[in-house]
């Protein structure tokens, strides 16, 4: 067994240490509201796509900075980007954002960056190159491309989730994943384990999805709603991201391997 293999192996076994004594708590309702944010219809895709995210790594070529058209910020991501500044949520506020273009509940309380037609985000800067506000940008710089709506959207229509274009960090993971499989190809009997892993997953692999799970909706919603879910099972804190990098590798090789089937087309696409 090839060493990342079973280091993946262990570190979903490492997340038992999370689960309280006597279990997790309440699982059931906290799934259902789980499904209410999002369908399971969505599934493997948004799974897929959050490990993904936990595997890629930004480049910070700039592209998403200078191409999207409208960047929309919470409240919450107005606190955490104003700390980051050293400037107060009102400053920042009035300083950078601007009201969004749409109104009603879907909207809610999220602003606009303030941003030029044409030009792009104000915290890109080209010489850094990338992000000035990196580690505290806004949600849904966070969740691009992978946990996009737009791209969850268009993975469950196609049935598979397809590479990213003129993506550097998804070109690179998708040559990671291909060095992986060929590793796991090479290994007698590797292919069927992992295979069993996914189509029977024992409790170990439950918990695992549980949590995979819960951080995609960390990072598609934020981490409120979802720090609310982990307490309600028990969980003394969010699984952190390194935590589950190594099971991600594994579920994202199991797509790609189409391990996941159900007798559709549902696996990483190469092109």
């Amino acid at each position: 067994m090839s060493s990342e293999v079973e280091a993946a192996f262990q570190a979903m076994r490492d997340l038992c240490r999370l689960i309280p004594t006597g279990g997790l708590k309440d699982r059931e309702r906290v799934e259902r509201d789980m499904e209410e944010m999002i369908s399971r219809d969505y599934e493997p895709y948004f799974s897929g796509n959050a490990a993904l995210h936990l595997l890629a790594a930004c480049q910070r070529c700039g592209r998403c900075c200078r191409e999207e058209k409208r960047v929309a910020v919470t409240i919450e991501d107005c606190r955490r980007i104003a700390r980051h500044l050293g400037l107060s949520q009102k400053t920042f506020i009035i300083k950078y954002t601007q009201p969004h273009a749409f109104k009603g509940a879907a909207v809610g309380s999220a602003r606009l960056l303030c941003k030029a037609e044409g030009e792009p985000c104000p915290f890109y800067d080209p010489f850094l190159p990338g992000c000035r506000i990196h580690p505290a940008k806004p949600q849904v710089c966070r969740a691009a491309f992978y946990l996009s709506k737009m791209n969850l959207l268009f993975c469950r229509e196609e049935r598979e989730i397809k590479a990213i274009p003129d993506c550097p960090a998804d070109a690179l993971l998708r040559e990671r994943l291909a060095q992986f499989q060929s590793k796991i190809k090479d290994e007698p009997g590797e292919r069927e384990r992992l295979d069993a892993l996914f189509t029977s997953p024992g409790p170990e692999v439950e918990l695992f999805l549980l949590l995979l799970r819960l951080k995609g909706l960390e990072i598609y919603f934020g981490g409120d709603r979802a720090e609310r879910l982990a307490r309600r099972l028990g969980l003394p804190r969010l699984v952190q991201e390194d935590e589950l990098r190594e099971g991600a590798l594994l579920y994202a090789t199991a797509l790609r391997y189409g391990c996941l089937s159900t007798g559709a087309k549902k696996k990483v696409t190469e092109d």
